[in-house]
């Protein structure tokens, strides 16, 4: 029995550098909600030992530490963004990585002597991409603009349209705007109106606040169908007659099957053997998965954010012992549903029976699932010191969520977030 679609992948013995003392990634999206790359966080030795050379490790141990460890188990094909001290760009000029894979971020505390933008035009002419990160408008930044393809502007708390001059003139350079915390979708619409293209936030994973218009017929029968799928009185049968009803779920679910699967002497052709084959929590998670993804305001990202949080959530609850894994799993997988919904989740709980310890865990963070459910939004966000992320010792939390990371980057190498949408 599989517990997880990348539980039968080979799995590389998992070892963190040991410059880093936690590290998580944020999403960078285009205009369509797509990932354009991610932006690599972490927190090194430096910022927990007094007198040990901060600079140092992120010029060279840490980069150098990731690159070994394999800057894929993190982030799967995608770039890279990655922040680099003053020093790294007087120092180091070459990289042992394809240059399209990483971007190169220039700090706003940088001092641009004639050493620094030496640097910085020398990686540019290597074929490295700049970015320079919280930008300001401000005229000292000038000297670096030839060098530079992307500029990250903190939109938080700034009133871009007081902007739209110097945006405009960055733009007519050729120079990619990228707009830093974005927290809501009007945010978001502002800066793709006034040009930008890339985006760094947590928007795409809350309802909108946007008027949007929808199909109620098919949010009822999503809601209904996760309903029937989790309803804790339904028994093998009950569940597999309900999905047998709809041949394209059917589909979908026998495909991942065989694929995540190894070693078998025949495929298995029907649900019911499917079943006997993983079990029935896994597949109400698997289940779950497909019809909430079957929306069309389900991005790619969001659909990796849940299936990240789902593995968290099963791992923590193996962990603790506190419930069935598969059961973390779906609590996982259900946290978007809000966003995928643009609804409360306080109301889709009300149309939704769910087991009580599920509709704790979803509407309050609370119980021994929604704490492991909130412990792994912290480590999403890396809000490394919270309450929640005191469950385990931070050693164990932080190899505990990379190793969730690269399950989910397994997952999309077996097939894409595209296949698990299609209609």
């Amino acid at each position: 029995m599989i517990n997880s679609m990348s539980e039968t992948m080979p799995d590389a013995e998992l070892h963190l550098p040991p410059e880093v003392v936690q590290v998580g990634r944020q999403p960078i999206l285009d205009k369509n909600l797509n990932v354009y790359g991610y932006e690599l966080l972490y927190r090194s030795i430096s910022d927990s030992q007094q007198g040990f050379d901060g600079d140092m490790a992120t010029a060279r141990t840490v980069l150098n530490s990731f690159l070994e460890f394999g800057l894929h188990r993190l982030v799967g094909k995608h770039r890279v963004f990655i922040n680099m001290t003053q020093r790294f760009f007087t120092e180091f000029t070459s990289l042992p990585v394809d240059p399209h894979q990483i971007v190169i971020e220039v700090l706003e505390d940088f001092e641009l002597t004639p050493a620094v933008v030496d640097g910085i035009r020398k990686l540019h002419q290597s074929g490295y991409t700049i970015a320079l990160d919280d930008y300001r408008f401000e005229e000292r930044w000038i000297p670096l603009l030839p060098y530079c393809s992307l500029i990250k502007v903190e939109i938080l708390g700034l009133d871009l349209e007081k902007y739209v001059e110097p945006i405009n003139d960055l733009l007519s350079r050729g120079i990619t705007l990228l707009a830093e915390k974005v927290e809501t979708r009007e945010q978001f619409e502002t800066a793709k109106r006034l040009g930008f293209n890339l985006f760094q936030g947590y928007f795409f994973a809350k309802p909108q606040t946007l008027s949007t218009t929808r199909n109620p017929g098919n949010r009822s029968v999503l809601l209904r169908t996760i309903a029937q799928i989790n309803d804790p009185n339904a028994d093998i049968e009950d569940v597999a007659k309900l999905i047998e009803l709809d041949p394209n779920l059917s589909f979908k679910l026998l495909r991942v099957i065989n694929s995540a699967a190894q070693g078998l002497t025949r495929k298995i052709t029907s649900i019911r053997e499917a079943v006997v084959f993983i079990g029935l929590n896994r597949l109400r998670a698997w289940s779950t998965l497909f019809v909430m993804a079957s929306l069309d305001e389900a991005s790619p990202e969001l659909i990796t954010t849940s299936l990240v949080r789902a593995e968290m959530c099963r791992a923590l609850a193996d962990e603790f012992n506190s419930g069935h894994p598969d059961s973390g799993y779906t609590i996982g997988l259900l946290s978007t549903l809000d966003a995928m919904l643009n609804q409360p989740m306080e109301q889709l709980l009300k149309e939704i029976p769910l087991a009580d310890h599920m509709i704790e865990a979803l509407g309050r963070h609370t119980g021994p699932f929604g704490n492991e459910l909130q412990c792994a939004i912290d480590l999403e966000r890396c809000h490394w010191m919270s309450e929640s992320t005191k469950l385990l010792p931070v050693e164990q939390l932080n190899t505990m969520y990379v190793h969730a990371l690269e399950r989910v980057e397994e997952i999309r190498g077996v097939f894409s977030t595209e296949d698990i949408q299609e209609q």
